[in-house]
């Protein structure tokens, strides 16, 4: 009996820290908050054209969504064939190629950009690290371990880059996106196209879950919410499709075929 009041006790402190860490991350400087992600301006000398598209379209959907003064967004295109996409510290995205090949259109770019700024806009990422350093900071006191290993993880890169969102905070995420698109365009047309690519990856892959829907609502209830909230704001459905710039789209199919044949070449060694 005493080691089970002992272990419920030290769940619901550890629960009452990590609510009270939510709560007080917007309070968090964001100054700050870029300072642990600024390992990431490492990789700034080899941005190419994707790159720089990314980081123009964002730059757009950004001054659509009502920022918080001083806050930035840094667009990364990712060269790996997975469909995936995220946003972490510092007002990081990361685009993998995977994903941009599979949109049909900029219209659903747009919608995946506003999601992701959604989640840097929110405060999503410096709450979801808080919880997790919070937890394991619990966790070592309790067993007597040293703490370093626990709060290591504001500096280690390759954790800034698995932080997950609770559903809540992907439905408002899809809020943010849908209505950014909304004031971009001044249309929704083409913004749940992104979500059946989604859910047509999710059922080519079987099991496998892209990291982008991994602990997210069902796509087909994402799909009936951002049309619910587009009807209640009455915003219209029809509009122009815009198409990802040839040049862009032709340095994807180059960097796929680059990679397809390295690993020909590896696999015939």
């Amino acid at each position: 009996m005493l080691v089970t009041v002992t272990l419920a006790g030290i769940i619901l402190i550890t629960a009452a820290l990590a609510y009270s860490v939510d709560w007080l991350a917007e309070y968090v400087p964001y100054e700050y908050e870029k300072s642990i992600a600024k390992s990431f301006k490492s990789n700034e000398a080899e941005r190419d054209l994707v790159d720089d598209y990314l980081q123009s379209l964002s730059d757009e959907v950004a001054k659509q969504m009502d920022l918080p003064e001083g806050m930035d967004i840094t667009a990364h295109y990712v060269d790996q064939d997975i469909v995936n996409a995220m946003a972490t510290l510092g007002g990081h995205i990361f685009i993998y190629r995977g994903l941009l090949e599979k949109l049909p259109h900029e219209n659903a770019l747009v919608m995946l950009l506003g999601h992701e700024i959604g989640h840097i806009k929110l405060r999503h990422p410096i709450r979801g690290l808080g919880k997790g350093v919070v937890i394991s900071l619990a966790l070592a006191a309790f067993l007597g371990q040293s703490s370093d290993a626990a709060t290591g993880l504001l500096v280690d890169t390759s954790t800034l880059t698995l932080l997950s969102f609770s559903r809540e905070q992907e439905e408002l995420a899809d809020i943010e996106g849908l209505q950014a698109s909304n004031n971009y365009y001044q249309h929704v047309e083409g913004v749940d196209d992104l979500f059946k690519v989604l859910l047509d990856e999710q059922d080519e892959q079987g099991v496998h879950v892209p990291q982008i829907m991994s602990s997210h609502p069902d796509t087909k209830r994402r799909i009936s919410l951002i049309n619910q909230v587009a009807n209640e704001h009455q915003w219209l459905s029809n509009g122009t499709l815009i198409q990802i710039p040839e040049d862009v789209k032709k340095k994807l199919s180059d960097d796929s075929q680059r990679h397809n044949t390295s690993s020909k070449k590896s696999a015939g060694k």
